[in-house]
């Protein structure tokens, strides 16, 4: 800290003219050579003000339960690849969550323990303090056991991008196991935890709960805070819980989900802490489904099967399910193409967190992005990337506004549906988990194995709505593998209207145990 107020020492250095050049050449500002050092000077000046906030204190996270640096495990202990690292952090003696198991996607910060994110951009990381929610699990008398296996950067859908190797799916180990949060899935199915913290901006949560058969939420947008996670774009960054039964999942998501103290610009003050897992009724007599058409698009003989079957059970119990058409359902997916393209390109820009907004900045995850090799990213973020630069030198990010105007579209469509009836329902995934791709992939092939399956489950990431997948059986792949996979029904509900959710997924959960 600066001990006078003519001492500094500096955070950012000084401009030379070179530097001022080649911004002015980059930003076509249209400043001539003859003023070029004029303006360096008063750049110079101007930095003055990076060097004084020195005297000002930052906020920081305090770290308030004792833990040992988590370790990889042996590969003969780490069957499916799921466990990144393991740790024993042991939380308040008592709590709601007294005597479980939980293990933390690793994209979500543990102090001490090393982040890996999937990726080689952040081998070295480790973070030096815990996610809130993280500190809300030990609060509540949780025990972490580990960080789980995530996908490069959290940009797949499948489970075979991880710098660790490919997550392996325990019904049957040649197959995917989904993704991005490939390590909680298969932890959750296996019982080596009780439950996990997964994260979703385009499925991730969902979609490996729908391949492995567990139970994945994806709340409201902003009632679950992020802070001390690395994510992907502010309007689609969750964090949600998994586990085996939709009464856990409940229970974790009423500790992880309130206001963070204004640290989380998603977040509304006024959000209310509700028991969720003491709403669980299960009556599913008068609920009203909407079968979105759209969303049976592709949909495979075995899943649409093990679907019917679930919902001639519904009937028998009272609910009334409806199929309706929701165009925009399929129409609106470039959306996301193009908004997750630009946004992530922002991101890579802005060191892995987008500025400008009302946040708790997780400054070193920042100072470690900006001096990692954004060429050691795997090849969906590369591309992705270059999209999202393209898009900004030649379009100006034009087309990227409009799409985010899109959004309000595309949730009016599903809000329309939702004042007649209580959910909407159609499968996570079309089809059931395929074999893990082989090494030698094109792009395309590449590409098209870590992304084809978000097509149900990436609009309402854009829309908010909270968003989960119930296992509701078993099918045979249409490769005619040799065991049976599991099959995942999303459920999606109104905004902030979560307990009715749960609710409505703990009836299925109920009667498919009958």
């Amino acid at each position: 800290m600066a001990t006078s107020s003519n001492y500094y020492t500096h955070l950012v250095e000084p401009a030379t003219e070179e530097d001022v050049e080649n911004i002015c050449e980059d930003l076509r500002l249209g400043i001539g050579e003859e003023e070029l050092e004029e303006y360096r000077d008063w750049l110079n000046e101007a930095l003055a003000n990076c060097d004084r906030i020195q005297n000002i204190d930052e906020e920081t996270i305090p770290v308030l339960y004792p833990r040992i640096p988590g370790v990889k495990p042996p590969t003969k202990t780490n069957t499916y690849n799921a466990w990144a690292s393991t740790v024993h952090i042991k939380g308040e003696p008592a709590g709601l969550l007294s005597g479980k198991r939980i293990a933390i996607k690793d994209n979500i910060f543990i102090a001490g323990t090393p982040l890996q994110n999937g990726s080689k951009v952040w081998s070295g990381y480790t973070p030096e303090f815990d996610a809130t929610v993280v500190t809300r699990i030990l609060q509540e008398g949780g025990t972490i056991i580990g960080k789980s296996t995530c996908e490069s950067q959290c940009f797949s859908g499948s489970s075979f991008t991880s710098l660790s190797g490919p997550v392996r799916n325990p019904h049957d180990t040649s197959r995917s196991a989904g993704g991005s949060s490939s390590g909680s899935a298969v932890l959750v199915a296996t019982g080596e935890v009780d439950m996990a913290l997964g994260g979703d901006q385009g499925g991730s949560i969902r979609l490996p709960s729908c391949w492995t058969g567990c139970v994945g939420l994806k709340p409201t947008w902003g009632l679950v805070p992020v802070t001390g996670s690395l994510g992907m774009m502010p309007a689609v960054d969750h964090i949600g819980p998994m586990a085996s039964t939709v009464t856990d999942v409940a229970l974790l998501l009423e500790v992880i989900a309130g206001f963070d103290d204004g640290r989380d610009h998603r977040q509304r003050p006024d959000l209310a802490k509700i028991q969720y897992s003491q709403l669980l009724k299960g009556d599913l007599s008068g609920k009203r489904f909407a079968s979105v058409k759209e969303g049976f698009q592709g949909v495979t003989h075995g899943v649409k099967s093990e679907i019917d079957n679930v919902v001639s059970k519904m009937r028998e119990a009272g609910a009334i399910v409806d199929e309706v058409s929701i165009p925009l359902h399929s129409e609106g997916r470039p959306v996301f193409t193009v908004l997750m393209a630009s946004e992530y390109d922002n991101m890579i820009r802005n060191n892995g967190q987008a500025s400008g907004y009302n946040d708790f900045y997780q400054v070193s995850a920042m100072k470690h992005a900006f001096k990692s090799q954004v060429r050691d990213m795997q090849p969906v973020t590369k591309a992705v990337t270059l999209f999202g630069e393209y898009l900004q030198r030649k379009d100006g990010a034009q087309i990227v506004a409009r799409a985010m105007n899109m959004r309000s579209t595309i949730r009016k469509a599903y809000d329309d549906v939702l004042e007649t009836y209580d959910a909407l329902i159609m499968p996570t995934i079309p089809y059931v988990a395929p074999k893990l791709p082989k090494p030698d992939m094109t792009l395309k092939e590449f590409v098209k194995n870590a992304c084809g399956n978000l097509k149900n489950t990436q609009l309402f990431n854009l829309t908010g709505h909270p968003s989960l997948s119930l296992n509701v059986g078993m099918a045979m792949p249409e490769d005619k593998g040799s065991n049976k996979m599991p099959v995942g029904l999303m459920i999606t509900g109104k905004h902030f209207e979560d307990d009715k959710l749960l609710d409505a997924a703990f009836g299925i959960e109920q009667l498919l145990k009958q």
